[in-house]
């Protein structure tokens, strides 16, 4: 009877245990999604133009120039002339006039301006002036006629260079309307000596036609700066940039390098928020690496690349709109206390635009920007466990700090890694991958993502991009070039990776 009644009580109990274990089981198995969080992405590519015009403001040399340089900073060097600002036609705010004293005689003026006394010169950028000019004449000046140069000085006033324009020759004889003519050169200190000073010269020499009224006007000088970023040697530029504005691979193939490695690693594209700018692509394909299997990057074998934004909605509105973490519908909006977050922003930065030294990142669709303050303000106000926020451009070391004294003073964001490609000083990119090193992009942040693509921690990745030599005479490591900065408040970037727990 004794054993009767025991063996049911045994059976009772281990149902009962059985049960707790069970529901003991179940219960960390329904929250543990919760706690591990979701891994989330926003990439943001926003221009495809090289050798644009880089934050250089416009000015020009009548009374109305956007930077108001007064009619004294123009040096008149020459005999027969009259130097003075005339309202003329339509320039109703002051042109640049030369006036022979008397018919006949032959006329040598010029007048220079000063760059550096107002600006700050960059060098290895190429400058552009054009200077839109009028002949006021019955018959062409007879001899050499007008040029405009770009004269770069060391710092003993001596002349290093002089890139003139071709003497008008082919626009003297058009006479009585405005006519544009431009001279281009780069400050890249070829000849041994350095470059510290820049002259913008207007030059006339020749004889005017007889009568009283035969004048020559200057108006509408502007100088655009364009940024090298596609020279095998960017000491000695060879062969020059090709046009400005041209549409390029370099900065649309770097943010697919950043997406796909993302989806190499499993992150879904309802995770990733990508805008990408590619409008006008001569050939309508991005190739990332000339040599790896995929011709076309907007598509790999059958699985496209899924882009939230393109084209003309690729704006700084958008961008500031996604990362609103207080706008309904944003792509923040969505991002949990548990979840973790990547930003990547490859374009054209500036320290210029805001006048301060402070740093803008640039959208060409509609030529506005987003600066660091902005950035930050909408950045700190996103709730996650940790992010990686990845900056590409020139400057891009302004991002997260208070100023623009780099490495003093980092904004306060605990739960963040942050790289830059570069300091406050240029970055450099390949704009396709038709050179020795084979990929279109960011000469940083595309070794940075292979190496993370490898499984390499944030920190590796970036010794080894940092250490890395582009094909370039003469070689420098990428430290050298472009000072790339790295900021951990995590403490992680040694071990946080695509394999760690939690995974990047």
């Amino acid at each position: 009877m004794t054993k009767r009644k025991l063996v049911p009580t045994i059976v009772v109990v281990i149902t009962i245990v059985l049960i707790v274990g069970l529901v003991t089981l179940l219960i960390p198995l329904e929250e543990k999604p919760t706690e591990k969080g979701t891994r989330k992405a926003i990439i943001v590519c926003s221009a495809n133009d090289f050798y644009g015009s880089e934050e250089e403001p416009e000015w020009d040399v009548s009374l109305d120039s956007t930077h108001e340089i007064p009619p004294g900073t123009w040096n008149f060097t020459g005999i027969f002339s009259d130097p003075d600002w005339i309202e003329f036609g339509d320039k109703t705010n002051g042109s640049l006039v030369i006036r022979p004293e008397a018919p006949g005689l032959n006329v040598s003026a010029s007048y220079t301006f000063n760059w550096n006394s107002f600006y700050n010169l960059t060098e290895y950028a190429f400058y552009n002036m054009s200077t839109q000019i009028y002949l006021n004449s019955s018959a062409p000046i007879t001899g050499n006629g007008i040029r405009i140069g770009l004269q770069w000085l060391d710092s003993a006033d001596q002349v290093v260079r002089t890139d003139w324009s071709n003497w008008s020759a082919d626009v003297n004889p058009i006479m009585n309307e405005w006519i544009p003519i431009n001279a281009l050169g780069v400050c890249n200190n070829e000849s041994g000596n350095e470059i510290v000073k820049l002259k913008l010269i207007l030059y006339t020499e020749g004889i005017f036609a007889p009568g009283p009224d035969n004048e020559l006007y200057y108006d509408d000088v502007i100088i655009d700066r364009w940024i090298q970023v596609n020279l095998t040697d960017p000491t000695d530029p060879d062969p020059p940039p090709p046009p400005p504005g041209i549409n390029s691979d370099g900065f649309p193939a770097q943010a697919l390098q950043a997406y796909w490695v993302l989806k190499n690693h499993g992150y879904f594209d309802d995770d990733i928020f990508l805008m990408l700018y590619y409008k006008d692509d001569a050939d309508g394909v991005i190739d990332i690496d000339f040599f790896d299997i995929y011709p076309n990057d907007l598509i790999h074998g059958t699985e496209p690349a899924v882009i939230d934004v393109a084209h003309e909605n690729v704006t700084a509105a958008r961008f500031k709109q996604e990362l609103n973490f207080s706008y309904s519908g944003s792509f923040a909006s969505g991002i949990k206390p548990k979840d973790q977050l990547i930003i990547y922003m490859v374009d054209h930065g500036s320290n210029a635009r805001l006048g301060d030294g402070n740093a803008t990142f640039h959208f060409e669709a509609d030529n506005s920007f987003i600066d660091e303050f902005e950035f930050y303000d909408l950045v700190k106000e996103i709730d996650c466990v940790r992010m990686l926020i990845c900056v590409d451009c020139c400057f891009s070391g302004n991002f997260l700090n208070e100023n623009k004294n780099i490495g003093s003073s980092w904004y306060d964001l605990p739960n963040c890694i942050f790289v830059s490609a570069s300091s406050d000083r240029l970055a450099w990119y390949w704009i396709n991958n038709k050179n020795p090193d084979g990929f279109a992009g960011s000469w940083f942040f595309h070794p940075f993502w292979d190496q993370l693509d490898q499984n390499k921690t944030i920190g590796a990745a970036y010794n080894f991009a940092i250490n890395w030599i582009p094909t370039r005479n003469p070689p420098l490591h990428v430290q050298v070039i472009q000072n790339p900065l790295i900021q951990d408040n995590l403490g992680i970037k040694d071990t946080w990776n695509f394999t760690s727990n939690p995974s990047l």
